[in-house]
């Protein structure tokens, strides 16, 4: 479902997606108005000041380095993090178990668990937005990589196939790929047709 929102910190307009019964209680235009708006939460702000706790989670990250490595994300790290839930899944209580199950759940239905970590994508894809601009409209905010072939008709990551867009152009691009597809069902011409509209040539 489609939600109009207003930044709770800058009062941003704009719009998101959420699956049925997900939508947040709290909506920001990006994560530095989220960091603001905690800094405001009291509650948020004592809690990372008390030394005891600021301890606990300083032991718990070199913990987690020294058993798991760097590499957090990679497959082999999320086996050994889920060999160790399974492992230790009976000596959590009723409330615990319920959280973690919700916590996936929610991630399920966010897509952020769906597949394994792709870090090369991830890097190469940080890498085009870092200093890049929306091809279509010139924004620098909110940019996304776009395929023009998609990967599910053999998109590569070639950089003739990727463009910088920000969001709101993301979907319209998008949707006028489809609509060319359906007169000339060649990707290859809608690349070069859709490479030329975005003077990437």
């Amino acid at each position: 479902m489609r939600v109009d929102y207003i930044c709770e910190t800058c009062g941003k307009s704009g719009h998101r997606c959420y699956a049925q019964g997900k939508v947040p209680s709290h909506f920001f235009c990006s994560r530095e108005c989220q960091n603001e708006w905690q800094k405001t939460r009291e509650d948020i702000v004592l809690k990372n000041k008390d030394p005891e706790f600021r301890k606990k989670v300083s032991a718990g990250l070199k913990r987690r380095k020294q058993e798991l490595g760097e590499n957090y994300h990679s497959p082999e790290t999320k086996r050994k993090i889920g060999d160790a839930t399974l492992e230790h899944w009976e000596n959590y209580d009723d409330e615990t178990r319920a959280h973690m199950l919700q916590v996936l759940q929610d991630n399920a239905t966010a897509r952020r668990t769906y597949g394994d970590y792709d870090y090369e994508w991830s890097q190469l894809s940080a890498q085009m937005r870092e200093n890049g601009i929306c091809h279509r409209c010139g924004s620098r905010e909110k940019l996304d990589v776009h395929h023009i072939i998609p990967t599910k008709q053999g998109g590569t990551r070639a950089p003739r196939n990727l463009v910088v867009l920000c969001s709101s152009c993301h979907t319209l691009v998008e949707n006028q790929q489809r609509k060319i597809y359906e007169i000339i069902p060649d990707w290859n011409v809608v690349q070069i047709l859709v490479r030329e509209r975005l003077h990437c040539l």
